[in-house]
């Protein structure tokens, strides 16, 4: 009988002749995972890659990711991962058996994505001769109208000797317009905290819209400027005479006409902006296929491509009934004379 603290400990059972021969356990699975880590071992240092057909068929996938063709067919600016799904799914749909198969394959994926391309070019051919029409025909009705204005006033002047127009008539040009806007800012700046200045206004006017006696099509800023500066500057009694603004009311509503130009301008930046913005965007699209004239061009070269996918396909066809074995259909060999 064991005392009080004292713990017995049980013997290893002894296997006999007449047992099942094993070891005991723990000695036997230790041996038995020492012997199958060195296997793993030993198969990893002599792995030379799938053996099986399924396995080889599995690893010549991985080519995908480096096609031969992708370098040459891939452009800055557009999606790797649209053209490496398409090139996955013809790779799934057709499983090339060779590396023949394999290269044709690249082939017929580059072939598709240039097809792509001149439909992208395509669209952006017709956006170009209709998105921008709007936007361009009113920018040049408007420069001819005043070209007209010009032209009437010297007919009715014969000695008048026209003075160099203001950056106004040039604000197709993006400097220019900024240029126009920081003026009108300082004019604006200058009448709010000083009152009028004659001289000064005059002159930032006269960058804007040129000479005062200039003819233009429509009342500008200068006129209106002018007008209300003859107001402000009238003595008392004529202003009560004649019922005139106060040199107060006249420099409100010359700062109210520089807001109201200013604001304008600014409207006409943005939409100018964003027209140029979205005009750059299509001519980068026009210029993905390379010397594009026109959408002739465009549609020929598509046309061309069309019907070289088609041999390719017909090509690897014959490729694959040749690597199973099995029977070619006749080919067709049609001669034009």
């Amino acid at each position: 009988m064991a005392k009080k603290g004292q713990h017995q400990v049980p013997e290893p059972s002894q296997t006999g002749t007449a047992g099942n021969g094993s070891r005991p356990a723990s000695a036997s699975n230790k041996q038995g995972q020492g012997t199958r880590s060195q296997a793993n071992l030993t198969a990893n240092r002599n792995a030379t890659g799938p053996r099986t057909e399924i396995g080889k068929r599995r690893s010549s996938r991985n080519a995908i990711k480096a096609g031969i063709f992708s370098k040459a067919t891939f452009l800055e600016g557009e999606s790797r991962a649209e053209y490496e799904s398409l090139r996955e799914g013809l790779w799934k749909s057709k499983q090339p058996g060779d590396e023949f198969e394999e290269i044709l394959l690249d082939k017929m994926v580059s072939n598709l994505w240039r097809q792509r391309r001149v439909l992208i070019a395509e669209g952006a051919e017709i956006r170009r001769n209709s998105e921008f029409v709007e936007f361009d025909r009113r920018q040049k009705e408007m420069e001819e109208a005043e070209e007209v204005s010009q032209k009437l006033y010297e007919q009715i002047h014969p000695a008048y000797v026209p003075e160099p127009v203001g950056l106004m008539w040039s604000i197709g040009n993006p400097e220019v317009l900024e240029r126009c806007i920081e003026i009108l800012l300082e004019l604006q700046q200058g009448i709010n905290a000083n009152g009028f200045a004659e001289m000064h206004d005059k002159l930032l006017l006269n960058k804007i819209y040129g000479a005062p006696d200039v003819s233009h099509l429509r009342q500008t800023l200068q006129h209106e400027y002018l007008n209300l500066f003859a107001t402000a500057v009238l003595t008392e009694e004529q202003r009560l005479q004649g019922g005139y603004l106060t040199p107060e009311q006249c420099k409100k509503m010359v700062l109210r006409a520089v807001g109201t130009e200013i604001r304008r301008l600014e409207q006409y930046q943005e939409e100018r902006e964003l027209i140029e913005s979205e005009r750059r965007k299509v001519e980068l699209l026009r210029q993905c296929v390379p010397d594009s004239p026109g959408l002739d061009h465009l549609l020929r070269c598509a046309s061309t491509l069309e019907r070289a996918f088609d041999r390719m396909l017909t090509q690897y066809d014959r490729a694959q009934r040749m690597r199973k074995g099995q029977p070619l259909p006749p080919q067709l060999d049609v001669k034009i004379s």
